[in-house]
């Protein structure tokens, strides 16, 4: 074929090609390659007709790495190439690529995107997020294009921070039902405006009633108004569609705990269809070296390095650990970094922010870092990375802290806990891990340093009870018994905290239970957002004795009224979440305010409540049972903590290990 000829078959076939005439077309471009392997647009054309096409990635990807090799230099097909190669997932060669045609053609819209899509999925995302700057910068009336610069400001930043991004989506769009599904979700996530997010979420359903984000945004709105029962509805009405999926699974399994009348073995059973999900997915190759005694790589993985209730429990265990025995290696997955964050920084001998990194990136990550034990601290709870672990991206892994269940996760092996929490021989068939009771007591306390003295009510007050404990906890039950202690103290009062109450629609919801319930509505009070953890622990001064929650207990409110010198009265149920409070209260020689009942709970309420001469002496005494209990004793929980790990490891060695040959 001459020069000439080419020439005329390849403008033929580009008509064709333009003509959507593809098959045709792909004839006479292989005629081109055929007799003149070395015509640059042959190759060319050809790859990007097939990268077009959109179902034919692994030959356009084949055609456009050929023609790069005769002409490096091509902008338009480095273009071509690394988007082809951005749609395969194969980000880390994309990136390069495309990030490099950019620089010389950087009015390319579409290139930005798929750039984007890489930087995202490699961890890039502040990158990112300049890429879809640079798209929405070239179309600024292209409303997917805002939309999806929302979702990644969403995502590294917080999506509050994204709410600009989906208004100018929907402006440009007001059809456009993603766009109104995540504004939704970035209004729910703001202290008073929970109703314009439902309204919002409502929109999106309206424009399609099986749009999965929105049904699961609503039914994260439902736990903000802390409606738990009608939220488990939505869950379960969206997994009825998408039986399979596992955000949902994760999400419903989260609120089984919150809700009375769940049975152990039906809860089980929720948690195991989340790990069937990811059974035997992955293979479980490590290279790490079977020594039972030697120095151990720990890898922990938590939404919550951060100042959160679980950093309050993680630190001192970090702080108190034999560098000679563990190397502690974080990775956070929080878009937000504080002091606390740059404390753990200080604490580990590295640090990773897992934040927009996809499961493949992260898993990559993490296997590079070689831990011989990884811990999840988030369990079923919100940001969690249960995806990560199904990998099975350690020999050991563990699941401990942040949720008080088991993660019916075949890839995590064990579960940290206590015998009073989880009784021996009792809760291990209500575990897909095996359960290590490490401590007497499963926590380690650190009080915040800026705590005020304990103080008693002003002379005068009336006897108030309060409960600060996540309000989602508070089913109807607990309203039920607060109101028989409250009517069995004349003239005591009710004290109720909660961020979300700074929302009117939550407010107006939480008050409709508690009258239902039989509560005087002028004796609850409700307090919202308080700015400091000084003037939270503050508050205590107004309070008489602090009511747990049933069936799922407090843990840091617990330990924060105990330390305030406030009693705390429990009720000791039949699982994990509803035995914190005995576990904590006996930790301090308690365990009498964790009566197993009702009614002897409520008596346990009223009798401290009447006794001024014994609430003014624990008001001092109960800081120091706490000092001077395990709960306080980092040095021995951190010693015990390590110990389990040791074990779990040797177990592991210990698996490796040929079987005897036979006498």
């Amino acid at each position: 074929m001459t020069q000439k000829q080419a020439i005329n078959t390849l403008e033929e076939a580009l008509a064709l090609h333009r003509s959507l005439r593809h098959d045709e077309a792909e004839q006479l471009y292989a005629s081109v390659r055929q007799a003149a392997p070395k015509n640059f647009d042959g190759w060319f054309l050809s790859g990007a007709m097939a990268f077009q096409r959109g179902n034919h990635l692994d030959k356009a990807i084949a055609l456009l790495s050929h023609a790069r090799k005769l002409q490096p230099a091509s902008i338009e097909c480095r273009l071509f190439l690394g988007m082809a190669l951005a749609d395969a997932g194969r980000h880390a060669e994309a990136e390069p690529l495309l990030a490099s045609a950019l620089k010389k053609a950087p009015d390319r819209a579409a290139a930005w995107e798929n750039l984007a899509k890489c930087q995202r999925a490699l961890g890039h995302s502040l990158e990112a997020i300049e890429s879809l700057k640079k798209m929405t910068a070239l179309q600024p009336e292209n409303p997917d294009a805002h939309e999806m610069l929302g979702e990644l400001v969403a995502l590294a930043q917080g999506f509050p921070t994204a709410e600009p991004h989906f208004r100018k989506a929907v402006a440009l769009n007001p059809g456009l039902a993603i766009a109104w599904s995540n504004l939704g979700l970035s209004l729910l996530e703001q202290p008073r405006r929970i109703a314009d997010g439902m309204e919002c979420l409502d929109k999106a359903l309206q424009l399609d009633p099986f749009l999965t984000p929105a049904s699961a945004a609503r039914a994260l709105g439902l736990l903000r108004l802390y409606r738990p029962e009608e939220s488990l509805d939505l869950h379960n009405s969206i997994l009825w569609m998408e039986p399979q999926n596992a955000r949902v699974i994760s999400a419903r399994n989260m609120i089984l705990n919150y809700l009375p009348g769940q049975t152990r073995q039906s809860v089980l059973e929720a948690h195991e269809e989340f790990g069937v999900l990811f059974s035997d997915e992955f293979p479980h190759v490590f290279f790490n070296p079977p020594e039972p005694e030697k120095k151990l790589r720990v890898g922990i993985v938590s939404p919550d390095l951060r100042h959160h209730s679980v950093a309050f429990f993680l630190a001192p265990i970090l702080k108190n650990l034999d560098p000679a025995q563990v190397q502690t290696i974080l990775y956070h997955g929080h878009h937000c970094e504080d002091a606390t964050s740059a404390a753990f920084r200080d604490l580990a001998s590295k640090w990773t922010n897992l934040v927009g990194i996809e499961d493949e990136a992260a898993a990559g990550i993490i296997r590079k870092d070689a831990p011989d034990i990884l811990i999840d601290l988030a369990g079923h709870s919100s940001m969690n990375r249960l995806s990560l672990f199904s990998r099975r991206l350690a020999p050991v892994q563990i699941s401990y802290l942040g949720y008080p269940n088991t993660t019916g996760l075949s890839a995590i092996t064990h579960r940290l806990v206590d015998e009073t929490t989880d009784p021996h021989g009792e809760a291990d068939p209500f575990a897909t891990e095996k359960l290590i009771r490490f401590s007497p007591c499963a926590w380690a306390y650190e009080p915040p340093a800026n705590a005020p003295l304990p103080r008693m009510p002003e002379p005068g007050a009336p006897i108030t009870f309060a409960s600060f404990n996540n309000f989602l906890k508070v089913t109807n039950e607990v309203l039920e018994t607060w109101a028989q202690i409250l009517a069995q103290v004349p003239g005591s009062r009710l004290l109720l905290k909660s961020p979300y109450f700074e929302d009117s629609e939550t407010r107006a919801s939480v008050m409709e239970r508690i009258i239902a319930a039989g509560l005087p509505e002028t004796r609850v009070e409700l307090l919202g957002f308080l700015p400091s953890t000084e003037e939270h622990l503050a508050t205590y001064s107004r309070v008489d004795v602090a009511l747990d929650t049933f069936p799922y207990n407090g843990t840091t409110t617990t330990c924060e009224a105990l330390w305030m010198g406030v009693p705390v009265v429990s009720i000791a149920g039949d699982r994990h979440a509803s035995r914190v409070g005995l576990s904590i209260l006996s930790a301090i020689g308690h365990q009498e305010w964790a009566p197993p009942d009702r009614d002897t709970h409520i008596q346990t309420a009223v009798n401290l409540a009447t006794n001024e001469s014994l609430r003014r002496e624990l008001r001092t005494s109960l800081r120091q049972k706490m000092a001077a209990s395990l709960l306080l004793d980092h040095a021995t929980q951190s010693r015990n903590f390590e110990s389990a790990l040791r074990q779990a490891w040797q177990e592991w060695c210990s698996e490796l290990k040929p079987a005897p040959l036979p006498q």
